[in-house]
């Protein structure tokens, strides 16, 4: 109103210069132009405002990854406008905030949040327990969403890295360890691929791979992988042939070079066998019995030599197999029709070829090479585990459980000719995928964990657990370090026993920097883990944060009140006062000139 009072006379008065002026060519344009200067001006000098409708029990908040038209559509439905923040994510005309303990202040009625993004991380939403939390999230970017590998790996067996790429244009994933690309896969434009690259390691150690994407002219790192090769475990490994043959000698030899302990037996003529032992002292293998088998890990065996134990021998070795956990590999030609032996045999199978013998592509954690194998597959079903494939989904060799151990049959019934083809590498990489797979596994009464996250990262929390299956009850929590391999730094971890498994205790480590880490306790075995860069793998704390965002909302049991309305001034923008009083003015000067 009082701009008003003001504006009349400036007007008046630059409207009677404008009207005294002798000249009466163009008076009505000076009067217009002396109307909007005098308006203008006095506009600039006294900005106005507009009054807005908001809602001050509810807000918006724009995370990393928003979308403006979600944003929009928002806005656009509500008559009062919530007022609009961001959170580590630049958006004009929002406010910023550094905390969401900041936002509580300034709206202190706030009863409703619009979370627009890829959400907020488990400790954050802690600030929002008593608010309406309505989310409104983005999609996952183009990008990994999702990937795996194996922690650790024993020497001679394949690295697997597998996960789901979502491509946007042509990509292309590289696998690069020691420098080298090791494998690669071409993704399609516009789609979700599921993709696997792998890489058998030749040394024993601790390694970091690195995946590679390759998208145009840019080549990016989308994150480590992380690997520990093992030693093979040294297993006492048990060879039952029904008769002398170059499959059974050759395997032999080659066991026993790694450092397995073996006993072979093979029957010669009836009621004759000869026995032969490498890396182990000789022990009767006459009779199949319960205190032979708990010697061993692992039976490897055909449906001849099965057919003709005793009775109590089939007996002896089926109880080792469901009680102890025995791993017993019968090496096939056909299916075996005999009952007796249908404990270690009972597996679908079907034909496929009307030869006694065909060639086949096998495959096994990343190698395929070509083999000879009998005409029979077996079928792939849920209770069969997949240890050799071929095409059509058919197995060449799967294993089952069968109580605490597993048995397993396989339709190659010759491995031994990839030696004579200069093929060691094959020979030991296909052993060591069946024998790895079956053998009595190790039982371990102190170990540790990582629980989550699947990556760690710097300043991010890490959950280790550690059990102890050999602790009394009321026994002090034992005490753990925590080493930085990067700058051995080491510092205390402590650890809290979980309430429902007494035996497991579990701590959280904040890492400070990358590269592998080491936490130990006294009497047993340290644990390795590797802390990526903040940058590796970002789909990670995206799937995180999208899913605390949604598991926080689905939790709440807020209800918002009705809603009430405020009104807030906006000032008009001075942008065009200034335009219409710099073009009424210049029309004013140079009309006088002319």
């Amino acid at each position: 109103m009082y701009t008003w009072l003001i504006a009349i006379p400036v007007t008046l008065l630059l409207l009677w210069l404008a009207w005294r002026r002798p000249n009466r060519q163009r008076l009505a344009l000076r009067l217009v132009a002396s109307v909007v200067a005098g308006i203008s001006l006095v506009l600039l000098v006294f900005p106005p405002v507009t009054e807005q409708a908001i809602n001050p029990s509810a807000a918006i908040l724009l995370t990393e990854g928003y979308n403006q038209d979600t944003l929009e559509a928002i806005l656009k439905k509500q008559d009062a406008k919530p007022i609009v923040y961001t959170l580590h994510a630049d958006a004009d005309e929002a406010i910023p905030l550094t905390n969401l303990y900041t936002l509580r202040q300034q709206q202190p009625g706030l009863q409703t949040v619009h979370l627009l993004g890829y959400g907020l991380e488990e400790q954050e939403l802690k600030a929002l327990t008593d608010v309406q939390l309505v989310p409104h999230l983005s999609e996952m970017p183009a990008g990994v969403n999702t990937v795996q590998w194996p922690e650790a790996v024993k020497l001679g067996e394949a690295v697997t890295i597998a996960g789901k790429y979502k491509s946007e244009g042509q990509a292309k994933l590289y696998l690069q360890a020691a420098g080298q690309l090791r494998d690669s896969v071409e993704i399609k434009p516009d789609s979700s691929y599921t993709f696997s690259l792998r890489n058998t390691p030749k040394l024993t150690g601790r390694f970091v791979y690195t995946l590679l994407a390759k998208t145009g002219a840019n080549t990016d790192t989308l994150g480590q992988v992380p690997v520990q090769v093992a030693e093979q475990q040294q297993l006492s490994i048990l060879l039952l042939a029904s008769a002398p043959s170059f499959e059974f000698k050759f395997l032999k030899n080659h066991l026993g070079e790694q450092q397995h302990k073996i006993a072979y037996r093979t029957t010669v003529s009836k009621n004759i066998n000869q026995s032969e032992w490498v890396n182990m002292i000789k022990t009767d293998l006459s009779r199949i019995s319960p205190k032979l088998l708990q010697n061993f890990d692992v039976v490897i065996t055909e449906p001849q030599a099965l057919q003709s134990m005793s009775a109590s021998e089939r007996a002896a070795l089926q109880r080792a197999v469901t009680e102890d956990g025995l791993g017993v590999l019968t090496v096939a030609t056909e299916p075996a029709n005999n009952r007796s032996a249908s404990f270690f045999t009972n597996f679908q199978s079907k034909r496929i070829s009307q030869q006694d013998t065909r060639s086949t592509r096998a495959n096994w954690s990343g190698s395929e090479v070509s083999i000879n194998a009998s005409p029979y597959t077996l079928v792939n079903t849920t209770a069969v585990n997949s240890l050799i494939s071929e095409q059509g989904n058919n197995l060449l060799a799967g294993a089952k459980k069968a109580g605490w151990g597993k048995v397993a049959m396989s339709y190659i019934p010759q491995t031994f000719p990839w030696q004579l083809e200069g093929k060691d590498d094959v020979y030991a990489s296909y052993w060591a995928t069946i024998l790895s797979a079956i053998a009595r596994e190790q039982v371990k009464e102190k170990f540790w964990q990582l629980e989550k996250p699947q990556v760690p990262h710097p300043d991010k929390p890490v959950i280790l657990s550690y059990t102890d299956h050999t602790l009394l009850a009321g026994v002090a929590a034992p005490t753990s370090t925590v080493t930085s391999l990067t700058d051995s730094v080491s510092i205390s971890l402590p650890l809290e026993q979980n309430i429902h498994q007494p035996s497991t205790y579990n701590g959280t480590f904040w890492p400070r920097n990358s590269g592998w880490h080491k936490v130990e306790t006294a009497n047993s075995e340290p644990y390795f883990f590797y802390v990526q860069e903040q940058s590796d793998w970002e789909f990670q704390s995206i799937a995180e944060r999208k899913a605390a965002t949604e598991a926080f909302a689905a939790q709440q049991n807020t209800t918002a009140d009705e809603v009430t309305v405020a009104y807030r001034e906006e000032p008009v923008s001075l942008i065009w006062f200034f335009v219409l009083f710099v073009l009424s003015s210049g029309f004013l000067w140079l009309e006088e000139k002319l």
